[in-house]
């Protein structure tokens, strides 16, 4: 009885540790360098999550899909595409399709500086890895 009492609390305190991880994505993150003026915007809700992409100030795309892994269809700048997400530890992992075009996000967040990184891997057509890097928008008075 007490081994089943440890294994459930040690389930506990990970899923707890994970899903704090997963509350550090939420905000507003913006470039820290001129990565072509893209914002993301990061909102959990129990089972899914919401991400809005604007571009120079354009809403490219807004979209809520489970974490579960299953499929949504969402609009991409205009182009159908089918998007499915889930959580690999604290990494929030997107694999989206758009026509033969395969693309894997992971966002996470590195600490202590607060910087959310989002590496995106071309998987069909393969390519180049890139990381991209922003920090989160401070509230201004207005927004508070």
């Amino acid at each position: 009885m007490r081994t089943l009492f440890l294994i459930v609390l040690f389930a506990s305190v990970a899923l707890a540790d994970g899903a704090s991880d997963h509350v550090k994505l939420t905000g507003t993150w913006q470039p820290v360098e001129g990565t072509d003026g893209v914002t993301w915007i990061l909102d959990n809700t129990s089972n899914a999550v919401k991400i809005t992409q604007s571009q120079n100030g354009q809403k490219v795309s807004e979209f809520e899909c489970n974490v579960a892994g299953k499929e949504c269809e969402v609009s991409d700048n205009g182009h159908k595409a089918k998007v499915s997400m889930w959580f690999n530890g604290a990494k929030l992992v997107e694999l989206e399709t758009r026509g033969s075009e395969v693309v894997k996000r992971r966002f996470s967040v590195v600490q202590p500086d607060d910087f959310l990184e989002v590496e995106v891997i071309p998987v069909v057509p393969g390519g180049k890895t890139e990381t991209l890097r922003f920090h989160r928008a401070q509230l201004t008075a207005a927004g508070r």
